[in-house]
């Protein structure tokens, strides 16, 4: 009877080591959808220049109810996903996959943003130039 029962524990310990490891491992899969999903609709979000609010408003949900998608405290339901999904004019699928950053499109958009400033200061400098040339010949 003894042997049975240390068989019965070894049996339960060895069930629930097997299971606390698969679902461990489920659980940092389910963390890495929620932190795609997450990433996806704020980035959707800004790209449209949405508010959380303008954003919850438009999908029919809270925004704290948002606000805690966005921060990785909760999960959502299917049909959740379809109204944020329209709502930043998406299909459902592109919300829960990892968006790859296209550098190069980064990078143009970094260079653009630097020519302009220099540009900016350029301008800014070759005016002062002329004014203070302008009242030179003045006193002249």
């Amino acid at each position: 009877m003894y042997a049975v029962f240390i068989f019965c524990q070894y049996t339960i310990l060895s069930y629930n080591y097997f299971m606390s490891d698969f679902l461990e491992k489920d659980k940092d899969e389910t963390d890495v959808l929620r932190k795609t999903l997450s990433n996806n609709i704020r980035m959707y979000r800004k790209s449209l220049h949405l508010t959380q609010e303008l954003l919850a408003e438009n999908a029919d949900i809270s925004l704290s109810y948002l606000a805690d998608i966005e921060h990785c405290k909760t999960w959502i339901s299917d049909k959740t996903l379809l109204k944020l999904a329209k709502s930043l004019h998406k299909q459902p699928f592109e919300l829960l996959i990892e968006q790859k950053v296209d550098s190069e499109k980064s990078d143009i958009h970094l260079i653009s943003k630097i020519i302009y400033d220099e540009k900016k200061e350029l301008v800014k400098t070759v005016s002062e130039i002329c004014d203070k040339t302008i009242q030179k010949i003045m006193k002249i």
